[in-house]
């Protein structure tokens, strides 16, 4: 029986100092008569004298205590701290911590301050007006871009014409009804203008995309069709003087058209032009220095009618893609010039890791008929081998395998060095080997298929060249 009234004794104390004192100091502290409900008979029966004492009863049991001074101020600060959250919820919302708030400030600073006005919040100031007038005049927008107009300006560089100062203009959008553009540009080395006008349109059928390009006028092309990249050899000789090409003019009127979808790409094309050649006419830069190659290759003078066909596959479940192209002209079709030229390649690119890429790359050509030089298949470059000059090797047959890797990582980030993002150096690896058969565009004598020349390197240099007997420099 003593034990029992031991335990009931204990079980009442802890029920006192977890119940009762915080219930007593809330009430104190909430009730504007706090003194008068202190001297109030509770419901255990008479409140003592005192404002710390407390008194507890049980069957048997009759307990008196104090509470300390540090748990009513507890009680008080939960009593405030509950009093407060009434108050927020009742009322508008309070700033945030001001700990987290200086912090989630100053992480907004910096990035203001590092990415300037790109970080800038979007201003969203007018937008549902937009929606609503745009909801009102459906056709208004439509017919603002059906009229658009747009100039671009446009420079290029080279030998023959010397700086080309010109522009576009053109009205509408390649995706509405199509665009009508006129370019023009002035030659400065013949003082000769260039240019033309023409039409591009391109729409979405199903899960296709076809597009349309006309065009007439007068242009500089280069003998090398498969090059691409005018601008950046148009910056190459200028500032350096490296301008490896060979070019010739066109006059007259291309068209093509092209279906691509996620798998395969196919086109047609035809075109009629006069082509002739053209002669060196500028051999300055800003480099001060000799130009690597002072003369230009003169073009076959005639004619050239021609049709073409390409078409691209990428193979499934690998990253290969395959291509082929066929142009042909003859007399069947008015042309001066008589000639077939078939190109087929292939390249893949398999990532290693994260750190780099593997580009292999296959690639095999023949002209054949009467060729001329403005359709032959040219060796050297960073397009086919580094190691060689650029379009130094022609012939009326191609066959060429290179491998590349190329890291991904950016060498000058890697080194901390600032340079703009939008540059990139990243170094690679690579090897190639290729070779140019048949009639010489250059004037020496014809080679057999055993011609060609070998080159390894790294970093985007190249190894020293093997020229064998079939190979002119």
């Amino acid at each position: 029986m003593r034990a029992r009234r031991m335990a009931e004794g204990a079980l009442a104390l802890l029920a006192a100092f977890t119940l009762v004192v915080p219930l007593a100091a809330r009430a104190r502290s909430a009730s504007p008569h706090a003194q008068d409900a202190a001297a109030a008979p509770g419901p255990f029966g008479p409140a003592p004298a005192g404002p710390d004492t407390f008194r507890v009863n049980t069957p048997g049991v009759d307990i008196v205590g104090a509470a300390s001074a540090e748990a009513e101020s507890a009680a008080a600060d939960t009593a405030t701290s509950r009093s407060t959250a009434d108050r927020v919820t009742a009322g508008p919302a309070t700033a945030a911590d001001s700990t987290l708030d200086d912090f989630l400030g100053g992480l907004s600073d910096s990035t203001d301050r590092y990415f300037g006005l790109s970080a800038a919040p979007v201003d969203t100031a007018g937008n549902d007006s937009a929606l609503v007038y745009a909801l009102e005049h459906p056709r208004a927008d439509r017919a603002s871009r059906l009229l658009r107009l747009g100039v671009r300006p446009d420079f290029a560089f080279n030998r023959v014409d010397g700086p080309v100062w010109g522009g576009e203009l053109h009205v509408g959008r390649p995706d509405g009804l199509g665009r009508i553009f006129g370019e023009l540009g002035y030659a400065a080395g013949p003082n000769n203008w260039l240019g033309g006008g023409g039409y591009r349109r391109s729409a979405r059928y199903g899960n296709a995309n076809w597009s349309l390009e006309l065009f007439g006028g007068r242009r500089t092309a280069v003998m090398d069709r498969d090059l691409t990249g005018r601008y950046l050899a148009s910056m190459s000789a200028l500032f350096t003087g490296r301008d490896y090409r060979r070019y010739y003019r066109r006059d007259g009127f291309q068209a093509t058209l092209e279906r691509e979808t996620q798998t395969w790409r196919a086109g047609a094309g035809y075109r009629d032009m006069l082509e002739s050649a053209l002669q060196t006419t500028t051999t300055w830069n800003f480099a001060r220095r000799d130009p690597v190659v002072i003369g230009n290759l003169p073009a076959a003078f005639g004619r050239a009618r021609e049709l073409e066909l390409h078409a691209a596959w990428r193979l499934p479940r690998v990253p290969v893609t395959a291509e082929v192209a066929h142009q042909t002209s003859g007399k069947a079709i008015g042309s001066d010039f008589e000639y077939r030229r078939t190109r087929v390649s292939m390249s893949g690119n398999f990532g290693l890791g994260s750190i780099a890429s593997l580009v292999p790359q296959v690639e095999y050509g023949r002209l054949t008929e009467s060729p001329v030089p403005q359709e032959a298949f040219y060796l050297g470059g960073a397009r086919t081998l580094r190691s060689l000059p650029g379009a130094s090797r022609g012939g009326t047959g191609i066959a060429l395998a290179r491998l590349d890797v190329i890291g991904t990582t950016d060498v000058l980030a890697w080194a901390h060095v600032p340079h703009p993002a939008a540059f990139p150096i990243q170094a690679g690896l690579f090897a190639a080997t290729g070779a140019v058969w048949g009639p010489d565009p250059y004037g020496g004598p014809a080679v057999g298929g055993g011609g060609g020349a070998a080159a390894a390197g790294r970093g985007g240099g190249g190894g020293a060249a093997r020229p064998r007997l079939a190979a002119r420099e």
